[in-house]
């Protein structure tokens, strides 16, 4: 009599992985200027000053100059890494797709850094004074908040501009009850990309919900959130980014 086949089953080890829910990151890409010249380790913005024009004198005269000053700030880069370990063994045993989960679980961790680094610069810039705080007594946002930050920000530099809001995903959720600000008839074009995530376009001000881990938490019942003109901001990364798989991650150069 023939064995049955069953005895020769063994345990079978069935190929992919999925994530933990987290937020993937990247998503101020795009939000912000790019430096206009940089080198290797160094980014520059070139700025210039606001000047007032002047009644054209008559004849030959001196004319008047507007001494716009004119100046350059910058920033040095920083590198960051994201590290994981598999032995040399495990990784000949894994396949494909689960070896493209260990990278993309690098990846979307430089992402929230991306994220985080740019936020972090903007509580610096608020902590040293160079930008305005205004405090809602953990009170729900309203639409009347937003339209006196926003004139804040015109006072000092009004034209077309285009305004960017991050906040927290229930402050989100607050500016959606108001018929102003849910309607289509009052919204403008949405980022393609960025709507996926709930962002929309209100009084030229895109609006981008965040999730809680990357925001500041300044006290009980309140997160920070933020509202600047895209231009006024800078921001440079390397967008070359490389993933390398190496036999002692914990000792390289």
């Amino acid at each position: 009599m023939s064995v049955a086949t069953p005895n020769w089953f063994g345990p079978k080890i069935k190929d992919g992985a999925v994530h933990r829910m987290q937020s993937e990151g990247y998503i101020l890409r795009g939000l912000n200027v790019g430096g206009t010249t940089k080198d290797a380790s160094r980014v520059y913005w070139r700025r210039a000053g606001t000047g007032e024009a002047t009644e054209l004198a008559p004849g030959m005269s001196q004319s008047s100059v507007m001494n716009a000053g004119r100046d350059m700030v910058y920033a040095d880069f920083v590198d960051y890494e994201a590290n994981d370990f598999v032995k040399k063994a495990d990784l000949n045993k894994m396949a494909e797709p689960e070896q493209a989960v260990v990278q993309k679980t690098i990846g979307m961790a430089m992402g929230r850094k991306f994220d985080k680094i740019q936020l972090a610069a903007m509580d610096a810039a608020a902590d040293a004074g160079d930008a305005e705080t205004i405090d809602l007594s953990a009170g729900a946002i309203s639409i009347t908040d937003v339209m006196s930050v926003q004139g804040k920000i015109f006072n000092v530099g009004g034209g077309s501009y285009e305004y960017i809001c991050l906040l927290p995903s229930i402050g989100m959720q607050q500016l959606e009850l108001y018929r102003e600000f849910a309607s289509s008839d009052y919204t403008g074009s949405d980022y393609p990309l960025l709507k996926s995530i709930g962002a929309k376009k209100w009084r030229n001000i895109l609006f981008v919900p965040l999730p809680d881990g990357v925001l500041t938490v300044p006290a009980a019942n309140k997160m920070d959130g933020y509202m600047y003109v895209k231009d006024a901001v800078g921001f440079e990364w390397n967008q070359e980014l490389s993933i390398r798989a190496d036999w002692l991650p914990l000792s390289k150069g």
